[in-house]
């Protein structure tokens, strides 16, 4: 398999895209979104709207008898309450491994054996990279230290109830559940 490049558009497309400007429309909490304007392989000219936002890091935290660590809170984009992996942004001093340290503790109390196992993007309009980081053998280390907007509350449950939330679509992070239990063998 070819990978391509920003400019080199998908394996087997010949045409190059041509960024003609940008233009930063919103920007508030980290996150932006921009005109971005095109020239497409075909010639033609089109304007594309991408949400800009940091990197963020999702931990499948386990702990020693394999429950999962999940976070339930009020999300305003949904409009109700949903189940999240412990996680966050990475701060600009930050690796991937660090935030996912930081956002486990800060959120759950937690601690364990952490490791970021894979990557994807928030989705084809985005320039966000999600990291996703596995904790394993995690245990509690202090009461959680959520930040003034979060309102959390912690639930562990069991991989097969883990499974059914993703099914339902009640989680924020399938994408990153799912590397993390692919990479620990757990589907």
């Amino acid at each position: 398999m070819t990978e391509a490049g920003a400019s080199g558009g998908a394996p087997g497309c010949d045409g190059h895209w041509q960024e003609l400007s940008r233009t930063t429309v919103y920007e508030k909490y980290g996150r932006s979104v921009v005109e971005v304007r095109y020239r497409l392989p075909s010639g033609s000219v089109d304007t594309f709207s991408v949400r800009e936002d940091r990197p963020s890091v999702g931990v499948l935290a386990l702990t020693h008898d394999d429950q999962i660590l999940l976070t339930r809170q009020f999300r305003p984009g949904p409009r109700q309450f949903v189940y999240e992996l412990p996680g966050g942004y990475v701060d600009d001093e930050e690796t991937p491994l660090d935030a996912a340290q930081r956002e486990l503790l800060e959120e759950t109390g937690y601690q364990g054996d952490t490791e970021v196992v894979g990557r994807c993007f928030g989705d084809s309009y985005s320039s966000a990279v999600k990291f996703c980081a596995i904790a394993r053998n995690c245990t509690l280390r202090q009461p959680p230290q959520p930040e003034d907007t979060e309102f959390i509350e912690v639930l562990s449950v069991r991989p097969q109830q883990l499974r059914g939330l993703l099914r339902v679509g009640d989680v924020t992070d399938v994408d990153l559940a799912y590397l993390g239990l692919d990479f620990l063998g757990m589907l």
